[in-house]
């Protein structure tokens, strides 16, 4: 049974890469939504209200009725529970290479973001051992999606593909790849 997507907000901001992803399912799957900007630098935030009501607060958050949801991966999984019974993007894959691609995907952001943020806010992140290893670890990602690019299908593209990509513009807009190295993509 497909619920009612009244009601649906999408809280994040513009350039996050974990909402564009859940964008991007949105859309393809035609389910209405209102996106919803969060005010100001999410980096700044201090309340939970501020972000839609996530305690960490992180986004994206989903608000559906009374229910909330956090977590991009999660969303998608809802969004797919509940109006896309046939799972036509291969959200709800449970295949090794898909779980391992997903896990690589959303660390390599977590630690690109670990960099900018600390930069964002004057931080030498090239003083600092922690942020040089986010570097290596964001580069050590980016080899193994290289290594393993032919199992991506550019033609017919699926939710880790659409993962890849939010991956790989955030990089760009970030000029995070660029500082690192000028071998990607190859």
């Amino acid at each position: 049974i497909q619920m009612s997507s009244a009601g649906l907000k999408l809280i994040a901001t513009p350039l996050s890469h974990y909402a564009r992803k859940v964008r991007i399912l949105l859309d393809l799957c035609a389910i209405p939504y209102q996106f919803c900007d969060i005010v100001g630098n999410i980096a700044l935030t201090k309340k939970p209200s501020e972000v839609g009501g996530h305690p960490l607060m992180k986004v994206p958050v989903l608000q559906h009725g009374t229910e909330w949801l956090v977590e991009s991966d999660h969303i998608a999984q809802y969004l797919v529970g509940q109006f896309d019974p046939t799972d036509k993007y291969d959200v709800m894959r449970t295949k090794v290479f898909d779980l391992n691609t997903r896990a690589i995907l959303n660390g390599l952001m977590n630690e690109e973001l670990k960099v900018i943020v600390a930069k964002r806010h004057g931080v030498p992140v090239e003083e600092y051992q922690y942020f040089n290893k986010a570097r290596d670890a964001v580069s050590n990602g980016l080899d193994w999606l290289e290594a393993n690019h032919g199992k991506f299908d550019s033609k017919a593209a699926k939710y880790r593909e659409f993962h890849l990509v939010c991956m790989w513009d955030h990089l760009q807009y970030y000029d995070f790849v660029p500082k690192m190295s000028n071998k990607y993509p190859r």
